[in-house]
């Protein structure tokens, strides 16, 4: 399994979670309320920037371990729908406007909106 380094670099923001739900218990003691929200939201905020590593590591886990055949060859592939000619019998005529006969494609090709 690749190491990229997430997980053990998550470790200043987790102390700075709980430093900041110390800090909130401290004002909860001292019955401050703008002091437990500044810390309550100071926590919250280290706490989603965890829960963003931590889903940047298990994505980018996801994608080394998913190395398939099928996986590699992901893009725009062209779409081939008629490999018949479609020669129509003008093409390189003597005189404009002279259409050669029976040198037609001779299949039928039903219309259809794209």
């Amino acid at each position: 399994m690749p190491d990229f380094d997430i997980l053990q670099k998550m470790d200043p923001m987790a102390r700075r979670a709980l430093a900041s739900l110390e800090a909130m218990q401290a004002a909860i003691k001292t019955n401050d309320p703008a002091m437990i929200g500044k810390h309550l939201e100071a926590a919250e905020n280290a706490i989603g920037h965890l829960k963003s590593d931590l889903e940047l590591h298990d994505s980018l886990t996801k994608a080394v371990a998913s190395n398939s055949a099928a996986d590699r060859f992901v893009g725009v592939i062209p779409q081939y729908d008629n490999t018949a000619s479609d020669y129509k019998g003008t093409e390189g005529a003597v005189a404009l406007g002279v259409s050669r006969v029976g040198r037609d494609s001779g299949y039928f090709t039903p219309h259809r909106v794209v």
